[in-house]
């Protein structure tokens, strides 16, 4: 007659071979596993799983920076306001090139806020007449300001910023995994030189009657 078979298709698992649980049984018996293996392999897991943990406080760092960033940049650019400023003079003097791509300066003046009249001296692309205009930036009295930064320059600094908290952190897991496991090699080599002590003088047959221990 039939008979049932007791191994159906959801006891695969249990009946085709050994689970993924009992491989790791297994292999923590196997007695050529020493404890120092153990203990390097722990060490080796503690290292990856550092990895993981700096890429996460590097992506904190970074969006961190970036939101930071953009708080400020927002506060300035209220207190930023973009004006044009006309030249009043004739070209005076020659200055390097590449800064702000100008090789000339020519006073200008500039009126911010507007019953406030304000003059200076400011590098000009070369060739600039008089009473061309130049953009300008002003803060909330009309002095010269700083350029707002741009959303780029901040999103490469809080790149930065991640980049290098996740380098750091890699580095110290690096420098201290790597003292350890210096140290569980240490105390391996000892081990195998004491086991081998051991079983030299059988295995090789310096014990074996008819030879004195120290025959070599």
């Amino acid at each position: 007659m039939f008979h049932r078979n007791s191994s159906g298709p959801g006891r695969r698992g249990s009946q085709d071979g050994p689970t993924s649980r009992q491989h790791w049984h297994r292999a923590q018996a196997n007695p050529l596993r020493r404890a120092t293996d153990r203990t390097r392999g722990r060490w080796l897991l503690v290292f990856a799983l550092s990895c993981l943990l700096a890429v996460a406080c590097g992506i904190q760092v970074g969006l961190t920076s970036m939101d930071n960033g953009l708080r400020a940049a927002a506060e300035l650019a209220r207190q930023r306001h973009l004006v044009k400023a006309t030249t009043v003079g004739e070209v005076t003097r020659h200055i390097p090139a590449g800064v702000n791509g100008a090789t000339t300066v020519a006073r200008v003046q500039w009126r911010y806020p507007p019953a406030s009249q304000h003059t200076a001296t400011l590098p000009v692309p070369a060739g600039t007449p008089v009473g061309h205009t130049v953009p300008l930036w002003v803060d909330d009295t009309g002095e010269m300001a700083s350029v707002p930064r741009a959303a780029t320059e901040l999103a490469s600094d809080a790149v930065a910023a991640g980049a290098g908290s996740a380098g750091l952190i890699t580095l110290a897991a690096a420098g201290v995994v790597s003292l350890r496991l210096r140290s569980v090699e240490a105390r391996n080599l000892a081990e195998w030189e004491r086991d081998w002590a051991r079983v030299e003088p059988g295995w090789s047959g310096r014990l074996r009657p008819g030879r004195e221990a120290g025959d070599d």
